[in-house]
């Protein structure tokens, strides 16, 4: 009676955490070095929205500022359909740990900077809630409009950590919209 209870309370907890191992969080990251502008080259998502528009999505541009506090002050230039550019400023609030950021304005409750070299890439993990449903996403950072093979590699890695494949990214084609 004892292990039927015990093997039912462990499938209930596998049951809330769906088979991810823990993601990963830059070691000793540096918000100093991370700061200046950076492109979108690549993203995956199994959110219903991210999926329906990936295939008319452009690279968008962001620039990255840290703040005293450990915040960073993200702005974002969102290439549109139209050839114009959409801008979004956010701040990405500080967590527990250096590299770990939350953005309830985006309903981002989990924001970690997975791995970067500073200097050519950086993947980032978020984790969405919104509608009581919870999205991952990866994001595919480089210094230059272009694909870093190293960044894709690792993004590649994470992807089947964090339970997406391949049909659920996008590389970004380049666009002078937001430069």
């Amino acid at each position: 009676m004892q292990q039927t209870l015990l093997t039912g309370f462990f499938l209930a907890l596998l049951g809330l955490c769906p088979g991810q191992a823990e993601i990963p969080i830059q070691d000793n990251f540096d918000a100093s070095q991370f700061q200046g502008v950076w492109y979108v080259v690549g993203m995956a998502s199994d959110d219903e929205g991210f999926q329906e528009a990936k295939d008319d999505m452009k690279m968008p541009v962001v620039s990255i500022t840290p703040s005293a506090n450990g915040d960073l002050t993200v702005k974002f230039g969102y290439p549109t359909p139209d050839g114009g550019c959409q801008k979004l400023d956010t701040t990405y609030t500080r967590g527990a740990v250096d590299g770990q950021f939350s953005d309830a304005a985006l309903a981002q409750t989990d924001i970690r900077v997975v791995v970067t070299d500073y200097q050519h890439f950086a993947v980032l993990y978020m984790q969405t809630q919104k509608g009581g449903a919870s999205n991952n996403w990866l994001q595919l950072y480089a210094r230059a409009p272009e694909l870093y093979p190293e960044g894709a590699q690792k993004m590649q890695q994470l992807a089947s950590q964090v339970g997406l494949n391949p049909s659920q990214g996008a590389l970004l084609p380049k666009s002078d919209q937001c430069a």
